[in-house]
Protein backbone atom coordinates (compact mmCIF):
# COMPACT_ATOMS: atom_id res chain seq x y z
CA UNK A 1 0.00 0.00 0.00
CA UNK A 2 2.90 1.94 1.06
CA UNK A 3 4.48 1.27 -2.36
CA UNK A 4 1.39 2.42 -4.53
CA UNK A 5 1.30 5.75 -2.90
CA UNK A 6 4.43 6.90 -3.21
CA UNK A 7 4.19 5.81 -6.83
CA UNK A 8 0.77 7.67 -7.67
CA UNK A 9 2.99 10.69 -5.30
CA UNK A 10 5.92 10.51 -7.80
CA UNK A 11 3.16 10.79 -10.85
CA UNK A 12 1.43 13.76 -9.35
CA UNK A 13 4.78 15.11 -8.26
CA UNK A 14 6.24 14.97 -12.35
CA UNK A 15 2.70 16.16 -13.78
CA UNK A 16 3.00 19.50 -11.43
CA UNK A 17 7.46 19.53 -12.54
CA UNK A 18 6.05 19.32 -16.56
CA UNK A 19 3.31 22.16 -15.67
CA UNK A 20 6.13 24.04 -14.21
CA UNK A 21 8.15 23.73 -17.62
CA UNK A 22 5.13 24.45 -19.80
CA UNK A 23 4.70 27.81 -17.83
CA UNK A 24 8.27 28.95 -17.78
CA UNK A 25 8.80 27.96 -21.89
CA UNK A 26 6.15 29.59 -22.14
CA UNK A 27 6.64 33.00 -19.96
CA UNK A 28 10.97 33.39 -20.51
CA UNK A 29 11.23 33.60 -24.35
CA UNK A 30 8.80 35.73 -25.10
CA UNK A 31 8.39 38.12 -21.59
CA UNK A 32 11.42 37.04 -19.81
CA UNK A 33 9.83 37.23 -16.31
CA UNK A 34 7.74 35.45 -14.62
CA UNK A 35 3.83 36.57 -15.05
CA UNK A 36 0.23 35.51 -14.10
CA UNK A 37 -0.26 32.87 -16.84
CA UNK A 38 -2.86 33.91 -19.49
CA UNK A 39 -4.24 32.17 -22.05
CA UNK A 40 -3.25 32.07 -25.54
CA UNK A 41 -5.94 33.14 -27.55
CA UNK A 42 -8.24 35.73 -25.46
CA UNK A 43 -5.49 37.13 -23.12
CA UNK A 44 -7.54 36.29 -19.87
CA UNK A 45 -5.87 34.90 -16.97
CA UNK A 46 -6.09 31.42 -16.60
CA UNK A 47 -7.40 29.97 -13.17
CA UNK A 48 -4.96 28.16 -10.72
CA UNK A 49 -6.80 24.55 -11.37
CA UNK A 50 -5.76 24.81 -15.03
CA UNK A 51 -2.47 25.12 -14.58
CA UNK A 52 -2.05 22.00 -15.05
CA UNK A 53 -2.53 20.95 -18.86
CA UNK A 54 -4.08 17.59 -17.37
CA UNK A 55 -7.02 19.13 -15.30
CA UNK A 56 -8.48 21.09 -18.32
CA UNK A 57 -9.81 17.63 -19.65
CA UNK A 58 -11.75 17.71 -16.33
CA UNK A 59 -12.73 20.84 -15.81
CA UNK A 60 -12.63 21.90 -19.44
CA UNK A 61 -10.42 24.78 -21.46
CA UNK A 62 -10.68 28.26 -21.30
CA UNK A 63 -13.88 29.64 -22.07
CA UNK A 64 -13.07 31.27 -25.71
CA UNK A 65 -12.40 27.93 -26.73
CA UNK A 66 -8.80 28.02 -27.10
CA UNK A 67 -7.49 24.29 -27.42
CA UNK A 68 -4.63 22.44 -25.67
CA UNK A 69 -1.46 22.09 -27.74
CA UNK A 70 0.60 18.76 -27.41
CA UNK A 71 3.05 19.99 -26.17
CA UNK A 72 2.35 20.41 -22.31
CA UNK A 73 0.77 17.31 -22.79
CA UNK A 74 3.80 15.38 -23.48
CA UNK A 75 5.74 17.11 -21.42
CA UNK A 76 3.06 16.41 -18.54
CA UNK A 77 3.11 12.82 -19.56
CA UNK A 78 7.02 12.41 -19.91
CA UNK A 79 8.12 13.77 -16.48
CA UNK A 80 4.81 11.18 -14.56
CA UNK A 81 6.45 8.52 -16.16
CA UNK A 82 9.91 9.45 -15.37
CA UNK A 83 10.02 10.39 -11.89
CA UNK A 84 9.06 6.70 -11.04
CA UNK A 85 11.62 5.16 -13.26
CA UNK A 86 14.06 7.71 -11.83
CA UNK A 87 13.12 6.39 -8.28
CA UNK A 88 13.51 2.74 -9.18
CA UNK A 89 17.00 3.29 -10.38
CA UNK A 90 18.38 5.74 -7.83
CA UNK A 91 18.74 4.77 -4.47
CA UNK A 92 19.65 8.17 -2.61
CA UNK A 93 17.06 10.88 -2.34
CA UNK A 94 19.51 13.89 -3.03
CA UNK A 95 20.97 12.21 -6.28
CA UNK A 96 17.22 11.69 -7.07
CA UNK A 97 16.48 15.45 -6.30
CA UNK A 98 19.58 16.53 -8.19
CA UNK A 99 18.96 14.36 -11.26
CA UNK A 100 15.19 15.55 -12.11
CA UNK A 101 16.72 18.94 -11.08
CA UNK A 102 19.21 18.39 -14.42
CA UNK A 103 16.56 16.43 -16.48
CA UNK A 104 13.60 19.08 -16.25
CA UNK A 105 16.47 22.55 -16.87
CA UNK A 106 17.50 20.06 -20.00
CA UNK A 107 13.65 19.50 -21.20
CA UNK A 108 13.16 23.50 -21.03
CA UNK A 109 16.31 24.39 -22.92
CA UNK A 110 14.77 21.53 -25.26
CA UNK A 111 11.09 23.02 -25.74
CA UNK A 112 12.44 26.50 -25.55
CA UNK A 113 14.86 25.94 -28.44
CA UNK A 114 12.45 23.79 -30.51
CA UNK A 115 9.57 26.12 -30.63
CA UNK A 116 11.92 29.90 -30.34
CA UNK A 117 15.28 28.68 -31.78
CA UNK A 118 17.09 30.33 -28.72
CA UNK A 119 18.35 29.00 -25.28
CA UNK A 120 18.37 32.03 -22.78
CA UNK A 121 20.33 32.95 -20.01
CA UNK A 122 17.82 32.42 -17.70
CA UNK A 123 17.62 29.01 -18.17
CA UNK A 124 21.65 28.24 -18.76
CA UNK A 125 22.01 29.81 -15.13
CA UNK A 126 19.84 27.10 -12.86
CA UNK A 127 20.96 24.21 -15.56
CA UNK A 128 24.53 24.66 -14.83
CA UNK A 129 24.20 25.14 -11.33
CA UNK A 130 22.12 21.90 -11.59
CA UNK A 131 24.74 20.15 -14.07
CA UNK A 132 27.57 21.32 -11.53
CA UNK A 133 25.90 19.53 -8.83
CA UNK A 134 24.80 16.20 -10.81
CA UNK A 135 28.46 16.04 -12.19
CA UNK A 136 30.35 16.42 -8.42
CA UNK A 137 27.27 13.82 -7.21
CA UNK A 138 28.21 11.35 -10.12
CA UNK A 139 31.82 11.85 -11.82
CA UNK A 140 34.34 9.64 -9.80
CA UNK A 141 36.34 13.42 -10.21
CA UNK A 142 37.85 16.34 -8.46
CA UNK A 143 35.58 19.77 -8.47
CA UNK A 144 38.13 20.86 -10.33
CA UNK A 145 38.50 18.10 -13.46
CA UNK A 146 34.47 18.56 -13.91
CA UNK A 147 35.02 22.93 -13.86
CA UNK A 148 37.79 21.64 -16.74
CA UNK A 149 35.42 19.41 -18.46
CA UNK A 150 32.88 21.95 -18.31
CA UNK A 151 35.42 24.22 -19.86
CA UNK A 152 36.42 22.10 -22.44
CA UNK A 153 32.77 21.41 -23.74
CA UNK A 154 32.67 25.08 -23.97
CA UNK A 155 35.33 25.80 -25.94
CA UNK A 156 34.82 22.83 -28.86
CA UNK A 157 31.29 24.28 -29.06
CA UNK A 158 33.23 27.76 -29.24
CA UNK A 159 34.72 25.81 -31.85
CA UNK A 160 31.82 24.56 -34.06
CA UNK A 161 30.17 28.39 -32.97
CA UNK A 162 33.03 30.10 -35.30
CA UNK A 163 33.64 27.47 -37.79
CA UNK A 164 29.60 27.77 -38.74
CA UNK A 165 30.07 31.32 -38.83
CA UNK A 166 32.73 30.76 -41.44
CA UNK A 167 30.40 28.77 -43.59
CA UNK A 168 27.31 31.27 -43.34
CA UNK A 169 29.52 33.90 -44.64
CA UNK A 170 30.55 32.03 -47.38
CA UNK A 171 26.64 31.10 -47.69
CA UNK A 172 25.97 34.09 -48.03
CA UNK A 173 28.30 35.64 -50.86
CA UNK A 174 26.68 32.87 -53.36
CA UNK A 175 23.00 32.79 -51.93
CA UNK A 176 22.13 36.53 -51.05
CA UNK A 177 20.25 35.31 -47.73
CA UNK A 178 19.57 37.29 -44.22
CA UNK A 179 22.36 38.12 -42.15
CA UNK A 180 19.64 37.48 -39.09
CA UNK A 181 20.13 33.44 -39.68
CA UNK A 182 21.90 31.47 -37.43
CA UNK A 183 23.87 28.43 -38.02
CA UNK A 184 24.80 27.55 -34.64
CA UNK A 185 24.39 29.98 -31.16
CA UNK A 186 26.09 31.11 -28.52
CA UNK A 187 23.15 29.24 -26.26
CA UNK A 188 24.40 25.80 -28.15
CA UNK A 189 27.96 27.16 -27.59
CA UNK A 190 26.73 27.55 -23.01
CA UNK A 191 25.12 24.17 -23.52
CA UNK A 192 28.25 22.39 -24.45
CA UNK A 193 29.83 23.93 -21.38
CA UNK A 194 26.76 21.96 -19.42
CA UNK A 195 27.51 18.87 -21.33
CA UNK A 196 31.03 19.01 -19.88
CA UNK A 197 29.94 19.72 -16.52
CA UNK A 198 27.15 16.59 -16.54
CA UNK A 199 29.42 13.97 -18.18
CA UNK A 200 32.71 14.79 -16.50
CA UNK A 201 36.29 14.95 -18.22
CA UNK A 202 36.10 10.71 -19.16
CA UNK A 203 32.55 10.72 -20.58
CA UNK A 204 33.06 14.44 -22.40
CA UNK A 205 34.02 13.02 -25.60
CA UNK A 206 31.69 10.49 -26.18
CA UNK A 207 28.89 12.66 -25.30
CA UNK A 208 29.74 14.88 -27.87
CA UNK A 209 30.57 12.27 -30.54
CA UNK A 210 27.41 10.73 -30.23
CA UNK A 211 25.50 13.94 -30.19
CA UNK A 212 27.31 14.82 -33.39
CA UNK A 213 26.21 11.52 -35.20
CA UNK A 214 22.53 11.66 -34.84
CA UNK A 215 22.86 15.40 -35.99
CA UNK A 216 24.26 14.20 -38.78
CA UNK A 217 22.07 11.84 -39.87
CA UNK A 218 19.12 14.33 -38.80
CA UNK A 219 20.73 16.73 -41.57
CA UNK A 220 21.16 14.48 -44.27
CA UNK A 221 17.55 12.74 -43.58
CA UNK A 222 15.86 15.93 -44.36
CA UNK A 223 18.49 16.96 -46.90
CA UNK A 224 17.61 13.98 -48.99
CA UNK A 225 13.88 14.78 -48.64
CA UNK A 226 11.14 15.74 -50.80
CA UNK A 227 10.21 18.91 -48.63
CA UNK A 228 13.71 20.22 -48.15
CA UNK A 229 13.99 23.95 -47.99
CA UNK A 230 17.55 25.37 -48.28
CA UNK A 231 19.06 26.40 -44.90
CA UNK A 232 16.77 24.67 -42.75
CA UNK A 233 17.46 26.30 -39.11
CA UNK A 234 17.52 23.06 -36.58
CA UNK A 235 17.33 23.00 -33.12
CA UNK A 236 20.36 21.35 -32.02
CA UNK A 237 20.35 20.98 -28.07
CA UNK A 238 17.78 17.82 -28.43
CA UNK A 239 20.82 16.00 -29.92
CA UNK A 240 23.37 16.85 -27.77
CA UNK A 241 20.80 17.05 -24.82
CA UNK A 242 20.42 13.61 -25.80
CA UNK A 243 24.19 11.95 -26.35
CA UNK A 244 24.94 13.52 -22.97
CA UNK A 245 21.73 11.14 -21.37
CA UNK A 246 22.66 8.21 -23.58
CA UNK A 247 26.59 8.43 -22.32
CA UNK A 248 25.32 8.67 -18.28
CA UNK A 249 22.61 6.62 -18.75
CA UNK A 250 23.23 3.60 -21.62
CA UNK A 251 26.71 3.50 -22.81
Amino acid sequence: MLSLLKQLFLISLGVIIGALINYLADQLPLKKRLSYPLCHQCGKMITPIRWITVMNFIVGNCKCGNKISIRPILVELFFSILLPVINGLISTNTHFVVTNFLLACFILIIVIDIEHKLIPNSVITPAAFAALLYGVQTNNEDLLIILISGIAGYLLMLLVFFGGKLYWKLSLKNKSLSNDLVVFGMGDVKLGGLIGLTTGWSDLPQAIFISFISISVVAIYIRTSRNYKPFTVLPLSPFLIAGALMTLFIA
